[in-house]
């Protein structure tokens, strides 16, 4: 059997979209809240015990989540609530006794693969830890972790976090297979990190006893993979789409690769609420769409929508109860829930993405263009690279 572990952060966790008061990964991208894409993915598996979610966001943020996807996919889901940002690898290690008592699959990443040919990859090596990776460019490469593996066996060799200067375009996508021997190492990376904040703040030796130090924080990437022996580390390559999420910009790229592929495969979509449409649309079946307005490409529109005469939107997400009036034009943006966009407007982001909060509204024959909005905001003049608070 396996389990399924989502790591999702915490409120703390800085996120450009910030100005959404509800937890990030409930931000909703192609039609689902963005957990959802990753629960689908790993709900194939055959055999799948449960699903946990890891976080120290408070619980009743997921309580509608978790019967949503109890529901859908028959699966049992429970939460976790840690009390700190522990890193990728504090909370797995402060729960080990719970979490370990079947293999882990652990992710928090939207992709595209197959979970059930990663899990048959991992038992065919005998291995203790498999890791997804994927060719990025040499220019992207620096900014994850990155590894080199044999190409005979597909054991990892070296891995670098972050490196100065180019070392390979494998990098570490943050999708994990442990088995259960595997937490003998999480224990020893956790003992090696007290020890290594005990000797750097030798004081705080006199001052506490070391097991009343902070042991929570754990990194996966720096401070365990270190101790793992190489031979028992392997990498399954993937070949399609995978996109991490850390602002807006990446919001809007994990919505094209999503509509992309939910286009190419209709029967994978997990919602029959929206409609798919030509040119990577999606729209909920109980918004009103003019047939004068154009839509696309990579375009979502939310529930009860209102989008009028000669409006044109591309590339955007438009949240649930969002009106817009006649011949505005929208680009490059995202419009919360319940906002107003007034008559001949034209919303757009250049530089960066236009962010529109919660409940705001935009007057009439105005141009907006790479402005984050909080919620609950009128704006009355033409407005270009500020934040509006």
């Amino acid at each position: 059997m396996i389990r399924g572990i989502i790591l999702l952060g915490g409120p703390t966790k800085k996120a450009n979209y910030g100005v959404y008061e509800q937890a990030s990964p409930l931000f909703p991208i192609a039609g689902s809240e963005i957990i959802s894409h990753i629960v689908h993915t790993i709900q194939k598996l055959k055999n799948l015990k449960d699903i946990v979610l890891l976080g120290y966001y408070d619980q009743a943020h997921f309580k509608i989540i978790q019967e949503k996807i109890q529901k859908q996919y028959g699966r049992q889901v429970s939460y976790i609530q840690e009390t700190s940002e522990n890193g990728t690898g504090g909370g797995i290690a402060k729960y080990l006794d719970m979490l370990f008592d079947v293999d882990g699959m652990y992710m928090n990443i939207t992709c595209d693969f197959s979970a059930q040919e990663f899990y048959e990859f991992h038992k065919s090596k005998n291995a203790a830890c498999s890791m997804v990776t994927i060719k990025v460019s040499k220019e992207e490469s620096l900014k994850y972790g990155c590894f080199i593996k044999n190409a005979q066996t597909d054991q990892m060799v070296h891995h670098a976090e972050k490196p100065e200067a180019y070392i390979s375009d494998l990098v570490n996508t943050g999708i994990y297979l442990f088995n259960r021997e595997f937490q003998t190492i999480i224990k020893q990376a956790r003992l090696a990190k007290i020890q290594q904040i005990i000797e750097q703040q030798p004081c705080l030796k006199m001052i506490k006893k070391g097991t009343e130090l902070n042991q929570d924080y754990l990194s996966i990437e720096k401070d365990v993979l270190k101790l793992a022996e190489r031979n028992s580390i392997y990498l399954y390559q993937i070949n399609s789409f995978w996109q991490p999420i850390k602002n807006t910009t990446d919001v809007l790229k994990a919505n094209q690769l999503l509509l992309r592929f939910y286009d190419s495969h209709p029967l994978f979509y997990a919602t029959s609420e929206y409609e798919q449409r030509e040119n990577f649309v999606l729209v909920h079946k109980t918004a009103k769409i003019s047939p004068l307005a154009k839509l696309g490409p990579y375009v979502v529109i939310g529930a009860g929508c209102d989008i009028s005469d000669g409006v044109r939107i591309q590339n955007s997400l438009i949240q649930d109860g969002v009106v817009i009036k006649n011949f505005s034009i929208i680009i490059n943006s995202i419009i919360c829930y319940n906002c107003i966009i007034g008559y001949w407007c034209r919303v757009e982001g250049g530089d960066r993405v236009t962010f529109l909060g919660p409940c705001s509204e935009i007057d009439s024959e105005l141009f907006v263009r790479n402005v984050i909005c909080f919620q609950n905001k009128k704006i009355l003049q033409n407005s270009e690279s500020e934040y509006i608070m």
